[in-house]
């Protein structure tokens, strides 16, 4: 693989470690551009934000820990990443590495403190941690403590952000960190495996495949597959969706039953079905019980690692997909799980389409309050062996994730009270317990508690539905410099004759991606930076005019009167 920087081509760096000495600039990754955007929706909401924490029980001074962390810095080039916005598309600039001396990993000795009091000390840590927003547009995008519990004890609490690294980065973290620290103790060279490439490798490979004929072949796949599906899905909620996007969540952990496991893998093979499909049909099977909604759409992550490659790199591959299903019919489980594998391996046959694309070129219109696509989640991971942490914030309505040992339950707080997303997960585990003793069951025969049913609750649909209007697209046109503006990108990115001042961006045909074009015209237009999150405070013309308005103000403000006066003349009465 080469890649493509500001006017010359850079190899792979060789194996091993070796670095560039100044920093360069390629392509996001589709999945980093996918983040990326996500997070400017959530502001500074912590939703992007991995954390983790790596016990290193070795007698060491905290020095070698921080040298074991400097060492897979610049190792790795993720770690050393940060992004911009060139011309409406994303780039990511990889940055030399600087050796992060102690003083810059904060050092905690708890080792004064009761034993009993030290690991909920180590927990108000990791909340800061977690809390303190990044700037995606400065490197590193992540952040350690290093906390000494006892002799020998050593833990390193790790946040960063989604843009840089996925959950099987942090195994990648744990493993490498693990052997220097290791080797450091026990005097010897580290053993760790040569990196034939790096991300940024990986992010222009990608971008050069997924072009052409191939994005065509995933395109042709997934415009049938997803006609006609539904904006949003039809679960009672405890409360109707907010006008603005929340992020705000919560979560509920149930153990699995004793014995089940050993259940599920002797079902799953009776049924001619992987663990995933079984588990995943439970899940919809409780979906159409709880809505009476035949078509059912969940969005399942994908590692997107599957190149020998990538597997001992750090950073952000996981891609979001669509599994689509008509659960229909009166099915019996059985049916319902053959219908799932059927769905899942053509999902799996065309997993490289990026969710962005996606969302591009086959959403239809848009309400910024409800995700694109799919609003619910379901996620197996067999190789972790329980769930650790709370969720606070949550990118989906629910997102049920299944691990070895328990099941959890993420869920938007806008939408669900604790105790409805309590009765889904008991009740999820009733129809899991109940299918895999008797699979021949029909989904109208599936236990459903009266909480998780949706008594006295109403519908998940946004207000922009609930409220529907006869505006008719130019019907006022725009009566300020800043709106002519605004008027003339969308129409000429959007390829609308009329724009009216009241006109909305969805409305009109508009999509996340190509938001970011607009924003990026906009701001060179009127020499000023637009943030994301202003453009999609009010997606009408007269919206994003009044947030370009007032950014300039504010712009302003910061200079000095002669700026001011030149800044101004710049703009040759555009804005007014």
């Amino acid at each position: 693989m080469t890649e493509q920087t500001t006017g010359t081509t850079r190899t792979a760096d060789p194996p091993g470690g070796a670095v560039t000495a100044e920093p360069f600039v390629v392509p996001a990754s589709f999945a980093q551009e996918r983040v990326w955007f996500a997070s400017q929706l959530a502001r500074h909401a912590p939703v992007y934000h991995l954390r983790d924490r790596f016990a290193l029980p070795f007698d060491v001074p905290a020095r070698s820990i921080v040298d074991a962390l400097a060492t897979v810095v610049a190792r790795h080039e993720a770690m050393r990443t940060s992004f911009r916005l060139d011309g409406g598309e994303l780039k990511q600039v990889v940055h030399p590495p600087v050796e992060p001396a102690v003083e810059q990993v904060e050092i905690v000795d708890l080792t004064g403190l009761p034993a009993p009091d030290r690991e909920p000390r180590i927990a108000e840590l990791a909340e800061r941690l977690v809390a303190t927003p990044f700037r995606l547009d400065t490197a590193p995008l992540w952040r350690a403590m290093l906390v000494r519990r006892g002799d020998a004890d050593w833990h390193l609490l790790f946040v960063a952000h989604h843009t840089i690294v996925d959950a099987a980065s942090e195994m990648v973290l744990s493993a490498e960190l693990t052997e220097l620290v290791a080797a450091a103790a026990a005097g010897r060279p580290p053993a760790l495996p040569e990196l034939p490439i790096q991300y940024a490798d990986f992010a222009v490979w990608q971008r050069d495949r997924l072009s052409g004929p191939a994005m065509q072949a995933l395109v042709d796949h997934w415009r049938p597959v997803l006609a006609g599906l539904p904006a949003v899905h039809s679960l009672p909620t405890d409360r109707p969706r907010p006008a603005e996007r929340s992020f705000d969540g919560d979560g509920v952990l149930r153990k699995l039953p004793s014995g089940l496991p050993d259940a599920l893998a002797t079902a799953s093979q009776r049924l001619g079905a992987t663990p995933f499909m079984v588990l995943c049909a439970s899940y919809l099977a409780l979906l159409n019980r709880l809505s009476d909604e035949p078509d059912l759409a969940v969005g399942v992550p994908v590692a997107g690692r599957d190149l020998p490659e990538l597997q001992p790199l750090v950073g952000m591959f996981v891609n979001m997909v669509v599994l689509r299903v008509d659960t229909g019919g009166d099915l019996t489980f059985e049916q319902l799980v053959e219908r799932v594998r059927v769905a899942t391996l053509a999902m799996l046959d065309h997993q490289e389409m990026p969710y962005q694309k996606l969302v591009e070129l086959l959403a239809s219109r848009q309400d910024p309050a409800v995700p694109p696509l799919y609003q619910l989640g379901f996620n197996y991971l067999p190789q972790i062996p329980g769930f650790a942490g709370g969720a606070t914030t949550t990118e989906t309505d629910l997102m049920l994730e299944v691990t070895q040992s328990d099941i959890h339950l993420e869920y938007s707080t806008a939408l669900f009270d604790r105790d409805t997303a309590s009765a889904i997960a008991d009740t999820y585990l009733a129809v899991l317990t109940t299918v895999l003793t008797n699979p021949g069951i029909p989904l109208s025969g599936l236990p459903v508690h009266a909480r998780a049913a949706g008594h006295n609750q109403v519908s998940a649909g946004s207000p922009a539905e609930a409220e529907p209007t006869q505006h008719v697209p130019g019907a006022e046109p725009p009566r300020t410099p800043a709106e002519e503006l605004v008027a003339q990108v969308w129409s000429e990115l959007l390829g609308v004759e009329r724009v009216g001042a009241h006109d909305d961006f969805f409305a009109l045909g508009g999509h996340s991606l190509l938001a970011l074009r607009v924003i990026a015209r906009l701001s060179a237009a009127a020499e000023v930076d637009l943030p994301i999150h202003a453009f999609f405070a009010d997606t009408t013309v007269a919206g994003v005019a009044a947030a370009l308005e007032q950014q300039l103000a504010a712009e302003i403000d910061e200079l000095t009167d002669e700026e001011a006066e030149q800044h101004l003349a710049a703009q040759d009465g555009r804005l007014g």
